[in-house]
This record gives structure tokens, sequence and C-alpha cells, in this order.
């Protein structure tokens, strides 16, 4: 009987431990990260972003009014609505609905970047830590009008969207 009781009592203790082992690993995922990993991811999104940019930059040089069908295109395969990481947000149509802001951030950011700001943050989004950014975009290029009809002849200081970005960070 008393061995019994031993043994009852062993596995109840060996069960709160495993409970408190398994309820401590689920809140390691959750614990923020490092200023150092954040600095990383930040500086990782400025590589990014140049990238991005430059990328942009070639398009525009290259987009003439015999082409643009093909620029929109190479635009499209760049900023691939299947990449989460990269997107281009707006709320000015004619739009896709991945177009438009997908989530509490974006629709922060875009309300931002249409007044001319920049906002970044972390945040965890689906138990992933993220550096989120973004870059307000103006119609800063006279071949913004080429693709984008409903854009005055540019370039003007119309804020039309914003470049996100979200960059993984590591733990």
């Amino acid at each position: 009987m008393r061995l019994k009781k031993l043994v009852s009592y062993g596995i109840f203790v060996l069960f709160i431990v495993i409970g408190l082992s398994f309820t401590g690993i689920a809140r390691g995922y959750s614990i923020p990260p490092t200023l150092a990993k954040i600095e990383f991811a930040q500086q990782t999104s400025d590589l990014m972003l140049n990238t991005l940019f430059a990328a942009l930059t070639q398009e525009f040089d290259e987009t003439t009014p015999d082409n643009v069908e093909q620029g929109k295109q190479s635009i499209s395969l760049i900023f691939n609505d299947h990449n989460k990481d990269m997107r281009l947000v707006g709320t000015v149509g004619p739009l896709l609905q991945n177009d438009r802001p997908s989530d509490k951030f974006e629709v922060q950011a875009n309300q931002l970047a249409l007044a001319g700001k920049a906002y970044t943050d972390v945040q965890r989004v689906d138990k992933k830590w993220y550096y989120r950014r973004s870059i307000p975009l103006s119609n800063f290029r006279a071949e913004c009008a080429l693709c984008h009809v409903n854009f005055p002849a540019g370039p003007t200081s119309d804020w039309v969207g914003a470049l996100m970005l979200r960059i993984p960070i590591k733990n």
C-alpha cells in the first residue's frame, strides 16, 4: 500500500515536471529577440532596400511607352504575390487585393506612408519574430505614370503607398 502511494506520488510529480518543461519550451518561443538580433535584421533590411531600389531604378530606366506591359510583368515577378517579405502596398486604385494592406502593421504603415512617414516595428507573426519596415513611395519618376495610368504625369510629390519589408529574426 505504501509502495503504491509512493509510485502514484512519483508519477504525479513526473507529470508536473513534464508539464512545466513544456510550458517553459512554449514560452521560450515568445521571448522577444535581443537588441543585437534586431540590429542585425535592421542592417539586413537596409541591404534589401538598397537592392530593391536598384532593381526598381533599373526597371524605370528601361521602361518606355513601347514596353510598358513587359515592365509591368517584370515588376510583378519581382514583387511576387507569394513573397510576403517584400510587398508594394497602397490604397490608390486600381489595385489587386494582394496590393492592399493585409494586417494591422500594413494598415498603420500605409496611413503613415500616405503622409510621407516611414514606420518600423518588431513583431511576432505566425510564431516567428520579424523586423518590419515600411518605406513611403511617391510618384517620383515620370515612368510611374506609364504603368499607373491613374497617376498624374510625374514626378510629383504625391504619396501613393509603401514598400513593405519583413525580415525574419533568428533566435
